[in-house]
């Protein structure tokens, strides 16, 4: 072969070359158009591209959350929503009407947001030198699995409501949730704020023992809207109190106090005036001297301060000031925010 022949399929090859690659960042470009301008869209040829190159649904300096994982998540959420019959209780869902498409499109703002909160805390934890190791993820797993019964039980559920595998609830539940609870945990360790709230209710409670009335207590020490009545918080069943502090007091009888009880937003301690059942439900009636500690949810609104966040969908972008991703168009905005204050008994906006 002459050299000029040669010279020329090198030329033909390059074209060849040069072509395929300005069509292959068309066709990516063409996908992220769509997933970020029309991300609710079913076609199984952006959603394969997507499972295959990283396309990102927020990124920072130090985080990078992908489309592929938000959109995973949305699916497996209007799957469950969609497999429940919410009938007995006069709710309903139905993703297909206009105002369905704009409740789902809440949901997918709030599963991104979750989404970028669990990177971030797992960016902390890790800076703290909080690592959870796979083992720890089985075992908790495994711990789950006997709280159900069997691993088939579960296994079967999380196919049916989410369309999930394990190895999906490992990632998506399990890993966050023992990231936040350890994170939690060594900030509350740290924290000079919450000794300084353990001495005021220790002195709360000497005061009590002390002879002061329990109302005069908590006028004195307890914070919030009740202490001026002091303490009185009337009737309430174990499903509208914070767990730690039912599990307590709803073994308590009439006219007995607690002790000291310790929860995520602070310290308690529970007078228990009157007890009884009303339609079958166990209630009491109660006071309260409360004393409030740092959130984790506080914490982390600080903690996000540092992050800067860009969202690259279309339809989103970073609220800087509430730290939160938000609609970028004003009138979804406005249903969203109507929606809350009145969520007409929908559940998926509900729960």
């Amino acid at each position: 072969m002459s050299k000029q022949k040669k010279a020329e399929k090198r030329i033909k090859i390059q074209t060849i070359i040069k072509a395929f690659f300005i069509l292959a960042i068309g066709y990516i470009v063409a996908i992220g158009t769509v997933l970020y301008f029309s991300p609710e869209t079913e076609n199984r040829i952006v959603r394969v591209t997507a499972s295959i190159i990283p396309y990102p649904s927020a990124v920072s300096n130090s985080l990078f959350i992908t489309t592929e994982r938000l959109q995973d998540q949305l699916a497996g959420a209007k799957r469950f929503y969609e497999n429940q019959d919410f009938s007995q209780i006069g709710m309903r869902v139905d993703f297909g009407t206009e105002d369905g498409k704009k409740r789902l499109l809440i949901k997918e703002k709030n599963i991104l947001n979750k989404l970028i909160d669990d990177a971030i805390i797992e960016k902390e934890a890790k800076k703290r030198g909080i690592i959870i190791s796979q083992e720890l993820i089985d075992q908790e797993v495994d711990r789950k699995m006997k709280e159900y019964g069997t691993g088939d039980y579960l296994k079967n559920n999380l196919e049916k409501l989410y369309g999930w595998s394990i190895d999906d609830f490992k990632k998506n539940i399990v890993k966050p949730d023992l990231y936040q609870e350890k994170v939690f945990a060594d900030m509350r360790k740290n924290d000079v704020s919450l000794e300084e709230a353990r001495k005021k209710i220790n002195q709360a409670k000497d005061d009590i023992s002390g002879g002061m009335s329990f109302s005069d207590t908590a006028k004195k020490y307890s914070q919030g809207e009740s202490a001026k009545n002091g303490g009185a918080l009337g009737w309430f069943s174990a499903n509208q109190m914070l767990p730690e502090v039912a599990r307590v007091i709803f073994n308590l009888e009439k006219n007995n106090q607690s002790e000291i009880i310790e929860s995520a937003i602070g310290f308690h301690i529970i007078l228990v005036e009157d007890k009884k059942n009303e339609d079958g439900e166990s209630m009491i009636k109660i006071s309260q001297i409360f004393v409030p500690t740092k959130t984790f949810a506080q914490w982390l609104l600080e903690v996000k301060k540092d992050y800067r966040i860009f969202i690259p969908i279309g339809k989103f972008s970073w609220n800087n000031k509430t730290k939160e991703v938000e609609f970028r168009d004003k009138s979804l905005r406005e249903y969203e925010k109507d929606l809350l204050e009145n969520p007409i008994n929908d559940p998926s906006i509900i729960f």
